[in-house]
């Protein structure tokens, strides 16, 4: 009895070993099966690069904690680029980069350069901007770091990486069940059908998010977003008002109110109710804070005011978003141009078109903008016969920025003027 009972103990403590020693030689296998496919790869190579790919991942799931898993991930990543699989690359990249953000970039970077194509084109520099972006702190454990690349995945439309992607985030519930922070990555996994045109998918997953997870902190934002697709992707205006009123009603205190009103505004713009569309608007601008949302918010008060063509209102708002933004020289620049050319255009007013100039120059005199705008200027000037100060302006735009297209125009009108 106890020969047996020894005999069980060294087999329990062996069999970690002969499972180490098969993973092992799996992945052996796979390295050297790579090596037989040809520079030049024919259709059945290419197919076999695919198996060869698609077993490294059932090794990977088989021995998640393998110190070898950056390895195998590079090796599927490999053959899947070679196997013109450009989408299941793109996915293994980015799980490799996620997941071991301590991999050589320069490994990476080349087979990222081809798995980029599965990304629709004009999103591809988004993609690489994701891909290369460093982890957040907080970003400590596996499954952390393995949802921050499903994070990623979601923001990138492509009609054939959209399975691959999908495949990842039911990978990700099924091997991560008492994961703290499910919620979120099911709203993540929602933008992905969004992000892919199948809204009726991504409503029925943030209704998941929402219903649930009750001690979710998301609740508001899942039904917000169901709100969204009604409004932006199905034009169901009733149901767009209808989830989003649910909201301020449910959680009147939450973040997500001053994103709902500024929604609703753009509703009510769109369905020419302009006197709601404002009401709305100015709900969303006291709740929003100096955030981009709220940058977005005048510029859509501003909007419904050009509508109704009460120009002066219009550009106010404009000027009181730029002191407002004030610290952002791109938004705070791009508000005063754009009132300058309300004023020029609909208000007919060189004043008015001035004043917004020379605002946008003080406040960031050292801008890529500020050549454009002392040339603006000066122009605005000679319109208002005020030909000293349009020389003044153009002669200070040729010695600070001799080299700039604007100063050359400058030139020209300078040689104009003191004829």
């Amino acid at each position: 009895m106890r020969k047996i009972l020894f005999t069980l103990l060294a087999v329990l403590f062996a069999a970690p070993c002969v499972r180490a020693a098969d993973a092992a030689a799996s992945l052996d296998f796979y390295k050297k099966q790579s090596l037989t496919l040809s520079a030049q790869l024919s259709r059945e190579e290419r197919a076999f690069a695919k198996t060869l790919a698609n077993g490294i991942g059932t090794w990977v799931k088989q021995n998640p904690k393998n110190a070898s898993v950056p390895e195998a991930l590079l090796l599927q990543a490999r053959l899947y680029v070679r196997a013109e699989d450009y989408d299941r690359a793109l996915v293994t990249l980015f799980k490799l980069r996620k997941m071991y953000p301590t991999t050589d970039l320069a490994l990476l970077n080349p087979l990222m350069a081809d798995a980029v194509l599965a990304v629709n084109s004009k999103n591809r520099e988004e993609a690489t901007a994701l891909f290369t972006a460093p982890l957040p702190e907080d970003a400590k454990t596996p499954a952390q770091r393995q949802a921050q690349a499903l994070y990623a995945l979601s923001k990138l439309p492509g009609r054939s990486l959209y399975e691959p992607a999908a495949e990842a985030f039911e990978e990700f519930f099924a091997a991560n069940d008492d994961y703290k922070e499910t919620d979120i990555v099911e709203l993540w996994y929602g933008d992905l059908h969004r992000s892919n045109g199948n809204y009726l998918a991504a409503i029925s997953q943030y209704k998941k998010a929402g219903e649930l997870y009750p001690k979710t902190p998301y609740r508001a934002a899942s039904l917000r977003l169901i709100g969204d697709i009604y409004a932006d992707n199905l034009k169901d205006t009733a149901n767009a008002m209808g989830t989003y009123t649910q909201v301020l009603r449910e959680f009147p205190g939450s973040s997500e109110t001053g994103i709902v009103y500024k929604h609703m505004a753009i509703l009510d713009e769109n369905n020419k109710q302009y006197d709601s569309a404002l009401i709305n608007y100015d709900k969303a601008i006291s709740l929003l804070g100096v955030t981009p949302a709220a940058y977005e918010a005048y510029q859509g008060k501003a909007d419904v005011y050009v509508k109704t063509k009460n120009y002066a209102d219009a550009y106010q708002t404009l000027h009181k978003m730029a002191t407002v933004f004030s610290a952002n020289e791109k938004l705070s620049t791009e508000a005063l141009m754009k009132a300058a050319e309300l004023a020029r255009k609909q208000m007919r007013d060189q004043a008015k078109y001035a004043q917004s100039l020379e605002k946008a120059l003080l406040a960031h005199p050292q801008s890529a903008k500020a050549p454009e705008l002392m040339y603006e200027l000066g122009r605005a000037y000679e319109q208002q016969k005020n030909t000293t100060q349009a020389i003044a302006v153009y002669r200070k735009l040729v010695l600070s920025r001799p080299t700039d297209k604007w100063a050359s125009r400058a030139q020209g009108r300078l040689s104009r003027l003191e004829k």
